[in-house]
């Protein structure tokens, strides 16, 4: 067999081989949830804040948005834990902050465009209500 035909075998034949195991890692590490993302929910604790939920493989934080934008400070910042089937939110750190307190365990629902948390449902910032409620919010800022 000619020399350039056999390596040009050999080497499809490794691109190939490479080609399939990255395909199964990438498949067999996509460690992180489809929950994962960043949510949003209008008017939040009886404010006319924004409430924002960030999912990050099993942790969650909760945050809030004024027109002056995120509260940054670590004591207006909830944080939790979700359940390992992810039914459930325990809350590990309550913000210091009485509207944004959230403290216990809560139940989690999840739909492909939104998570609820206890009573309160957030929309995903890329869907297409997730965009809407942000538009509306910023607006309403603008006044």
């Amino acid at each position: 067999m000619n020399t350039t035909i056999t390596t040009t075998i050999k080497k499809r034949y490794v691109l190939a081989v490479a080609g399939a195991g990255l395909a199964l890692s990438l498949t067999g590490c996509s460690g992180g949830s489809d929950l994962d993302g960043t949510y949003y929910i209008e008017e939040i604790n009886g404010t006319s804040d924004l409430g924002q939920l960030v999912v990050d493989g099993g942790t969650v934080a909760h945050h809030e948005y004024s027109c002056d934008g995120v509260y940054e400070e670590p004591d207006v910042t909830s944080t939790g834990e979700l359940n390992s089937g992810e039914s459930q939110v325990v809350w590990t750190a309550a913000g210091g902050d009485s509207r944004n307190e959230r403290t216990g365990t809560e139940a989690v629902t999840i739909s492909d465009s939104s998570i609820t948390v206890g009573g309160d449902v957030y929309v995903r910032d890329d869907s297409e209500a997730g965009r809407a409620l942000l538009k509306a919010f910023e607006a309403g800022c603008a006044q």
